[in-house]
């Protein structure tokens, strides 16, 4: 991983503006955080614009707010209350959608792995992501440097 302290330049509810040393590759995936604070947000890289010899200007945009499902279900094989789908999406989804959907799932008991429509899950839990911007679009930077860091593949 490589960060780096960079000056913010501009804020809005989907990215920042910052000035930096190195140019940075357009699309790069970064985690973002204030100098003076402890949540990290996912961004991508939008854009790289140089402005003298050393000196650049990124334009980051972030990620929007991932709502993560879990569903639950009773396992084929074993017969226990074990196996589990999970499914990620950009917004919430109505619970209709979630039971019409077809779902690759796990049984964490006995191990089977099979296919399971929504419409039988016995419990269907949602969690929403921390690391990025609320809903809202109040993004959680006050115009301070920022740490940039490297998604590491």
């Amino acid at each position: 991983m490589f960060a780096e302290l960079v000056p913010t330049e501009n804020v809005s509810s989907c990215g920042v503006r910052v000035r930096t040393e190195l140019p940075w590759k357009q699309g790069t995936r970064v985690f973002v955080k204030p100098s003076k604070g402890k949540t990290w947000t996912r961004a991508r890289i939008a854009y790289c614009q140089r402005l003298q010899a050393q000196n650049h200007a990124l334009g980051l945009e972030f990620y929007k707010t991932a709502h993560r499902y879990n569903l639950t279900f009773r396992c084929i094989q074993c017969g226990k209350y074990e196996a589990s789908a999970n499914f990620s999406s950009d917004r919430v989804e109505q619970e209709n959608h979630l039971k019409a959907g077809i779902y690759r799932v796990q049984c964490a008991r006995c191990g089977w792995k099979g296919e399971a429509c929504g419409l039988s899950a016995v419990r269907i839990l949602r969690y929403q992501s921390k690391e990025t911007y609320s809903m809202d679009g109040n993004a959680s930077f006050p115009r301070r440097p920022v740490k940039v860091t490297q998604v590491g593949v």
